[in-house]
């Protein structure tokens, strides 16, 4: 589909690219807002709803605009692309307006490659949603659909000990570069991306990734030269590859130039047009080799010239972080907190929530949503905090939570208590308990389960452990999950994961069930120390039985462990049968439940459970 300017004449994708492009070299939005692209929404939508489009041709345009079709007949979800996660206090404040009028939950939801989401929107009411975004500098420009989705980056970028240098300009001329390209509007499947600054921890699971850059500083006859580490061809799903190194140094100025040639061998890969369900990159790379894959890169690199991406690195203001004044003592108290602060609970706050930053006598703060969920109260309050106590920006994370940052010492009791009273003060949010889920069947149409009710389940299981909690190997154990096999939720590099399914019951009836992955990691070390969990083989667990199952591995772990073994190398040095037959005990339990009993229902379900599966938009 084309565009049409004011006066009706058609804009080429094209005309359209460069007009993006020369909007980004004078904003400090990340992705121009476009209000001719929401008009075309109205229109074709209004077309669609009159039978004038077929919906093979509306779908495609509709991704492009962020507006993703529900399991649920006449509603829509909205994704709100985060490059970087680098979120304002307007920003927050626009998408709490937008919960409040347009999102009928209440509520909106961090994905697990930090964007917004918003469910239940009806399609007449997404163009006046998107306008009110875009005024805070928000977009929801090819947040879905088979094209370039949005770029993540580390929450800690920036504040970082470790970091080599800060990638985010990179990042955001990277997300100007491809948005709206030609190139990117109709790949064979989507492309995702991430930046990281640290060579030796992983804040973006880069292995699963289609493209990471990670940053990379070589010296060069006496002089530091600025580059990239890259990887390529990560990804989840039914077929699970981590990223291989495709360059161990890549020159700052090339960087564009891999990415347009990236882009083209992609687009020319006629072979993963054949079938959208085996048309990522990590297939074509399956397929033909790395070796000959970057042969074809290489080619593409020898036809494109220098592109130089400063242009679109203007995003000062966007980065621009103004910390408030340290305290004069540099560690000054309030509110009543002193010393030890005398509140066991700021105390475990303060303790498993807050991580001192590079800079001196600054913090940053972890905050953890239920289940990534934000109520529009909620985000007008965290704007607020966000102006009063930060340097003025947080950020969202893979994890489903939001870091504040540039926090001086003495704040930290106020935040705490700014948080306390928004229900948003629970410590321990980057623990077992802090537990990664999908949306699943709450709304997508791929979604088997309700991985939303389990990771609840989950969570109110583990209030009742008692010392099994305190234990620090315990704690460290990260869990996952999705309601299908697709790998929304990252289950596949969690220590434990879990991916919804189904399992027949007595007489025929169906069970809701979880197949579970143990070993997967990242974030670690290095992107080469990232790992796929291995799936337990021919079990299936009851929905019902996973928070007993959970507790029964965590359990043999601690007890059996030897020293200070992490949950990985325990399983190295032991293996998984032990645990396969936990879970299938806990499969047998499903043979012999009776029709009709809660095995049968689903979390936070009522009814009986049964198998229902629509075709998703993901490959449209």
């Amino acid at each position: 589909m084309t565009s049409q300017t004011s006066t009706g004449q058609e804009k080429t994708q094209e005309a359209i690219y460069e007009e993006s492009l020369e909007l980004s070299k004078n904003t400090q939005t990340i992705i121009p807002f476009m209000d001719d692209e929401i008009v075309r929404l109205e229109e074709e939508s209004a077309a669609f709803v009159a039978g004038q489009r077929e919906i093979t041709e509306f779908t495609p345009f509709r991704l492009k605009q962020g507006v993703y079709g529900q399991r649920q007949a006449g509603v829509q979800m909205i994704r709100v692309k985060i490059p970087g996660g680098i979120i304002t206090p307007e920003a927050m404040d626009a998408l709490g307006e937008l919960t409040s009028k347009y999102a009928p939950l209440g509520k909106g939801h961090i994905t697990t490659r930090e964007n917004f989401q918003f469910h239940h929107i009806p399609l007449d009411q997404c163009p006046d949603a998107l306008r009110l975004i875009g005024a805070a500098g928000l977009s929801t420009r090819e947040a879905c659909g088979n094209v370039v989705r949005n770029v993540v980056g580390a929450p800690t970028a920036g504040i970082c000990a470790s970091e080599v240098f800060d990638p985010t300009p990179y990042l955001a001329a990277f997300v100007r570069f491809a948005v709206r390209h030609p190139l990117t509007q109709n790949f064979p499947r989507k492309f995702k991306s991430a930046f990281t600054g640290c060579d030796d921890h992983d804040h973006v699971a880069a292995a699963i990734q289609d493209l990471t850059y990670v940053s990379q500083i070589r010296v060069e006859n006496g002089v530091e030269k600025r580059g990239f580490k890259v990887f390529v061809g990560g990804g989840t799903s039914i077929m699970p590859r981590l990223a291989k190194p495709l360059y161990e140094f890549l020159p700052e100025e090339d960087y564009l130039r891999l990415a347009l040639a990236l882009f083209t061998v992609f687009n020319n890969a006629d072979m993963l047009r054949k079938n959208r369900m085996m048309a990522r990159l990590k297939v074509l790379i399956d397929r033909i080799g790395l070796d000959e894959f970057k042969g074809l890169v290489e080619a593409e690199l020898e036809k494109i010239g220098p592109i130089d991406p400063t242009p679109w690195m203007n995003v000062e203001e966007m980065m621009r972080e103004t910390p408030p004044a340290l305290a004069a003592n540099g560690n000054g108290h309030s509110n009543g907190h002193n010393g030890n602060n005398g509140n066991n609970d700021y105390d475990t706050w303060r303790a498993t929530n807050v991580e001192a930053q590079k800079q001196d006598g600054y913090y940053a703060v972890h905050v953890k949503p239920d289940r990534g969920n934000i109520t529009a109260s909620q985000f007008h309050s965290l704007a607020d905090i966000i102006r009063k106590y930060t340097s003025g920006r947080a950020r969202t994370s893979q994890e489903q939570n939001l870091v504040l940052r540039f926090i001086p010492e003495h704040s930290l009791p106020d935040v705490f208590d700014a948080l306390t009273e928004i229900d948003l003060a629970e410590a321990n949010a980057n623990s077992i308990t802090n537990v990664v889920s999908c949306p699943g069947t709450d709304s997508c149409k791929l979604g088997i389960t309700s991985s939303m009710g389990l990771a609840g389940a989950l969570k109110q299981e583990m209030s009742n452990w008692n010392g099994l909690l305190q234990d620090e190997g315990v704690n460290d154990i990260r869990i996952k999950m999705s309601g299908c096999p697709n790998g929304c939720g990252l289950h596949h590099i969690a220590n434990i994961g879990f991916h919804g399914g189904a399992v027949k019951g007595a007489e025929g009836q169906q069970i809701p069930a979880y197949e579970m992955f143990l070993g997967g990691n990242y974030g670690d070390h290095k992107v080469t120390d990232s790992r796929i969990g291995t799936r337990i083989p021919l079990v299936k667990i009851p929905a019902k039985s996973v928070p007993g199952v959970l507790k029964d591995v965590v359990t043999y772990y601690k007890d059996n462990r030897s020293g200070g073994e992490s949950f990985n190398q325990f399983l190295d040095r032991v293996g998984v049968e032990e645990l396969t037959e936990v879970a299938s005990k806990a499969q047998q339990a499903a043979a012999d439940a009776t029709p009709g009993s809660d095995l049968y229902i689903d979390w936070e379900r009522s009814n009986q459970y049964v198998l229902e599966r629509g075709e998703g938009e993901c490959a449209v």
